[in-house]
């Protein structure tokens, strides 16, 4: 099969749009991995929040097992998300691709995240279609194809058995692998397919694109104005990854972006229906990460005029590593606290990370996100529990 564009004319590009699109927003909601910031990545438990939080579609990834089942995980190994190591300890170093879909029932991929979901397992992309049909639209993620001979094959198999999803923008394909890419659209000209990208293309690239890809989605972190411009003027849908803050959603949306990636898919949601994004906040806000700082490089905040007993409260990063801030205290009205994340810990320090602020119950209290090095964006900063709903001028 060839991996080139298909004979003939090429389809035109399509703006991919949920069913199930709220009228009046200006961009699209895309749950990254399901509601990664309040239940297990890629498991049924964060598809369906996603789902009842008013996302518009679910943003996920698919790899293949060692008997060519196409199953729903991020990562090449199993070592972050799931017990393997302990129920298979003579298999390092756990790829994915070397387990049957038999060993990979066997595996909890909740309890990583919170004991609260032990018992969830890794589903299966027919699982997915099933739970999502008709509710909420698709963005599904060749997963570095390398590494899983056989993926566009099967993938584009295994479509042509769901032609529900097909052809009716409710499905959209995407891929940091360009061949790979090009080769699904070849097997299926009619599935719309994105470009996934750490930045965004050239002009010449993305006129090459605007034959045959409906979107790009690019970091939000290295997301210049101008690349916004020339993503749009090309006619292509501007959907970046992954967007964890309202400071960086309002900033994205003066942008003219057309959906976002985020782990907070209701917090976005509140921004874009015009509530608070953040209604939990308790006082206590998110001041400052120092990304290079091991240790204790998360500074909280209570802005509120009382004392709040922050007992039991964690953070998470945009890796969903929950990172607790005591087992007690109480932070004093305009006091500050420091809290630790164990010897040698740092916080992703490639070109920025997010940082969401939760209590004891798992109610979000506040939203924050950062750059550095050669990152652009807006100034780091919470949504704080009364500056949350203010507009762009914060920015």
């Amino acid at each position: 099969m060839s991996t080139g564009p298909s004979s003939g004319a090429a389809p035109q590009p399509r703006v991919p749009r949920a069913r199930t699109a709220r009228p009046g927003r200006r961009a699209e909601t895309y749950a990254h991995r399901g509601s990664s910031g309040s239940a297990p990545e890629n498991t049924t438990a964060a598809f369906l929040l996603a789902i009842a939080e008013g996302a518009d579609h679910v943003e996920t990834d698919v790899q293949l097992s060692a008997d060519g089942e196409l199953v729903i995980i991020h990562d090449v190994t199993l070592v972050r998300t799931t017990d393997a190591r302990r129920v298979f300890p003579d298999r390092a170093p756990w790829r994915v691709h070397d387990f049957t879909l038999a060993e990979l029932r066997m595996l909890d991929a909740g309890g990583w995240y919170d004991g609260r979901f032990g018992g969830e397992r890794i589903p299966t992309l027919d699982e997915v279609l099933d739970l999502l049909d008709g509710q909420v639209g698709l963005n599904l993620e060749l997963k570095s194809p390398d590494a899983n001979p056989g993926l566009v094959a099967a993938l584009a198999a295994r479509l042509r058995t769901r032609r529900e999803w097909v052809g009716a923008n409710r499905l959209v394909v995407g891929s940091f692998d360009r061949p790979a890419l090009r080769d699904l659209h070849a097997r299926l000209p009619d599935v719309a397919v994105s470009l996934i990208s750490y930045e965004v293309p050239t002009g010449d690239e993305l006129a090459d694109l605007a034959g045959w890809v409906c979107s790009v989605n690019p970091d939000v972190r290295r997301l210049h104005p101008e690349d916004a411009d020339r993503v749009t003027g090309a006619g292509l849908a501007l959907v970046p990854w992954t967007v964890d803050a309202p400071r960086w959603w309002r900033w994205a949306l003066d942008l003219g972006v057309t959906g976002m990636i985020t782990n907070y898919p209701a917090a976005l949601a509140g921004l874009l229906d015009g509530r608070d994004p953040v209604p939990g906040g308790a006082g206590v806000v998110i001041e400052d990460v120092a990304y290079d700082s091991p240790g204790q490089p998360v500074l909280l905040r209570n802005v509120s005029e009382r004392p709040v007993d922050v007992g039991g409260w964690y953070l998470r990063n945009q890796a969903s590593e929950r990172i607790p801030v005591g087992h007690g205290g109480v932070v004093a009205p305009g006091g500050r606290l420091r809290v630790p994340t164990g010897p040698g810990a740092v916080w992703n320090k490639a070109y920025g990370d997010s940082a969401g602020l939760h209590r004891a119950d798992g109610t979000l209290v506040d939203l924050y996100a950062y750059v550095v090095g050669g990152g652009v964006g807006p100034a780091p900063g919470s949504a704080g529990p009364t500056r949350a709903g203010q507009p762009t001028d914060l920015l």
